[in-house]
């Protein structure tokens, strides 16, 4: 293969781009940025010298290097020609002979390709596709260049860091990026180092089928998160409408990535970009929910959470102000001191909105056995549950308890 056969498409990396000219040129390739920041490098070669150790350990071209270059005269070839130069021996900073050329963009010059010269001669025909490789490069450098543009704006947005539509839109316009007059933040998240590579592709072929652009990517170890854009603008009446095609989006989602432990979550929709930040913050508490409380994981829309929105304040409160040995903590007590269930009978008998009936037929129990254990819950929890009051208290306890046992 030849780098001549070789379009930009067909090249996903520079890293892949570096493996390709150390394969067509018979030599290791270091590929730099115009500071000298090391962007890629092919696999290691036991015929290197000190210079390139030092640059790829470091990240960077150590700078007595960088210093030897410019005051050899080096670096003004470069910069002067846009054809490879042949660089000579510097021993003196561990630095053997090299074949170099500048990457431009238009008359710009963006970055540095060096081979490691093992023989000295490379035919003319190598040379012609080492100069299609810079050209490549150059395409590689500058679309790297925009997607860390866009990651840099998506950040200021999910942090708020923009102090007036205006500045955002500028800086939006500045980098070719299109933002949304309305939309929300979908956050996907798993568990572990996952691989969330293929995620992206997915999402957009999904949301495109019920008319949603994603606008903006930014893809974590563990975690995906998107912004994604609506036609026309926002309104809180609307909030129904747009949980209904969240929940169609990610059904789809499920049957398109069926990735055991996959949680969606999306904030509110907003009408501003100042308020991104806002939406985000909901996914993300959302999604610490579906972690403590798997039941939770059939709620996509923050909105539509309820009471689960107020259980991480709440959580955060009662770590900060412990309540010691009130009803929960007595009937755990009694329940471990005698080997009995009076929490979960309590817990099942709430989930089913006191509907003795139902509770007695999910513990697999008679009515008499769950009036019984009732009786006993009030008694050692000292409780009322007739009183909506302290029923509803001891039901965001127990959900705060399972919430920090989910920790």
């Amino acid at each position: 293969m030849t780098l001549e056969h070789i379009i930009d498409s067909q090249i996903d990396s520079l890293q892949t781009l570096a493996e390709t000219i150390s394969e067509v040129m018979g030599s290791p390739v270091t590929i730099e940025d115009e500071s000298h920041r090391l962007l890629a490098y092919s696999t290691h070669d036991p015929n290197t010298d000190p210079a390139r150790i030092a640059t790829i350990v470091g990240r960077k071209v150590p700078e007595h290097v960088q210093r030897a270059l410019y005051e050899s005269g080096a670096m003004q070839r470069l910069l002067d020609s846009e054809e490879p130069q042949h660089i000579r021996e510097l021993s003196e900073v561990g630095l053997r002979s090299r074949m170099a050329i500048s990457v431009r963009h238009y008359d710009e010059v963006i970055g540095y390709i060096w081979l490691l010269e093992n023989d000295g001669s490379y035919t003319a025909e190598q040379l012609r596709q080492f100069k299609r490789g810079a050209r490549i490069a150059a395409s590689k450098m500058i679309q790297q260049q925009q997607r860390q543009q866009k990651i840099e704006l998506f950040r200021r947005l999910l942090n708020g860091r923009f102090p007036s539509e205006q500045e955002a839109a500028e800086q939006a316009r500045e980098a070719g990026i299109e933002l949304p007059d309305a939309g929300y933040v979908l956050v996907m998240e798993q568990g572990g180092q996952q691989d969330t590579s293929g995620w992206y592709d997915r999402v957009v072929q999904a949301s495109a089928e019920y008319a949603v652009k994603i606008h903006l990517q930014l893809p974590e170890p563990n975690r995906l998160i998107l912004l994604c854009g609506m036609n026309g603008p926002f309104r809180s009446d609307h909030s129904a409408e747009l949980s209904a095609r969240i929940g169609l989006i990610i059904t789809r989602l499920r049957q398109l990535l069926p990735v055991e432990g996959l949680c969606y979550a999306a904030g509110e929709g907003f009408s501003s970009v100042l308020h991104i930040q806002r939406s985000y913050r909901q996914a993300r508490e959302l999604i610490t929910l579906h972690q403590h409380l798997p039941e939770t994981r059939v709620l996509h829309y923050y909105p539509d959470a309820g009471f689960y929105r107020y259980l991480n304040a709440m959580h955060r409160e009662a770590e900060q102000f412990p309540v010691s040995w009130g009803p929960i903590d007595r009937l755990a007590a009694y329940d471990q001191e005698h080997n009995s269930n009076l929490l979960q009978t309590l817990a099942v008998f709430l989930d089913h909105d006191s509907d003795a009936k139902q509770a007695a037929a999910q513990l697999h129990v008679h009515t008499n056995t769950l009036n019984y254990r009732l009786r006993r819950i009030a008694e050692v929890g000292q409780v009322n549950l007739d009183s909506m009051a302290e029923k509803v208290t001891l039901y965001l306890e127990l959900k705060l308890l399972w919430f920090d046992e989910g920790s």
